[in-house]
């Protein structure tokens, strides 16, 4: 038996046109309200489910890329857990601080100790004069350590006061070693009046060395008016008092006589 097909003008059941019909096909008596209506559109896209290939494929993918993410956890704990431990600065040592080493005592230096004896001298007395210089023990470099300086000033005995001139009883003695300018008064009898020098102690000991002066045993120099000569002069002195060598005062040639 053919079906007639159903359209939206014919009967489903017979196939007759029903658009001038009721609820009730006129050819067959077919009950029109039962009928679904047709769908004139284009049919609904239903999803399809996955089969049993698809599943296991997105099984093993899920499988997979959990194991991945599983192993870069693991990676990166043991990562964690090999670095190197921060290194501590070095524990601070104190420093020690050694003394400071003891500094030596500065170098007398005679000609510059003079000038400031003459200004204490001009002080004292206004017309001061000089009368002696005495230095040593000496080394090759000049007055050696522990030496000693002193210089004796007097007030003249007269209207005279050049080199040579008799000074007076009163005196003052200006010395120093290691320590300060230490000033003395003193009272002698006799004595005469040395200008100052031309020829300054650092040059005299050095035309003194040049002519062969030894060194050792520390000798002395001294500085006075000689009446032998006639002039200044500086003598070389040993340590038990035996006259080595003379300069003049003056020019510090090595006097012969």
């Amino acid at each position: 038996m053919v079906v007639p097909q159903a359209t939206a003008q014919s009967c489903p059941q017979c196939g007759a046109d029903i658009r001038l019909s009721g609820p009730r096909c006129k050819s067959c008596g077919f009950w029109l309200a039962a009928a679904p209506a047709r769908r004139t559109g284009p049919p609904t896209a239903r999803p399809l489910r996955p089969t049993g290939e698809a599943r296991r494929r997105l099984l093993l993918v899920l499988g997979i890329g959990g194991f991945v993410v599983m192993g870069l956890v693991a990676a990166g704990v043991l990562l964690w857990l090999r670095r190197p431990a921060p290194s501590r600065p070095p524990p601070a040592v104190a420093a020690v601080l050694s003394p400071p080493a003891p500094r030596a005592p500065a170098q007398l230096e005679p000609s510059l100790l003079l000038a400031e004896a003459r200004r204490q001298a001009s002080a004292w007395h206004r017309d001061a004069v000089l009368v002696s210089v005495s230095v040593g023990p000496l080394d090759a470099g000049g007055v050696a350590t522990g030496g000693k300086v002193e210089i004796a000033y007097a007030e003249p005995s007269g209207a005279r006061i050049s080199g040579g001139a008799e000074a007076g009883g009163d005196r003052l003695v200006l010395s120093m070693s290691a320590g300060a300018l230490t000033k003395t008064e003193v009272h002698a009898t006799r004595g005469r009046i040395a200008p100052e020098p031309n020829c300054v102690f650092e040059d005299a000991w050095e035309a003194a060395q040049r002519a062969g002066q030894s060194t050792d045993p520390g000798p002395r120099m001294r500085y006075f008016w000689s009446d032998e000569h006639g002039r200044p002069i500086w003598e070389v002195v040993s340590r038990d008092a035996q006259v080595q060598r003379r300069l003049d005062g003056v020019t510090c040639s090595i006097l012969t006589r």
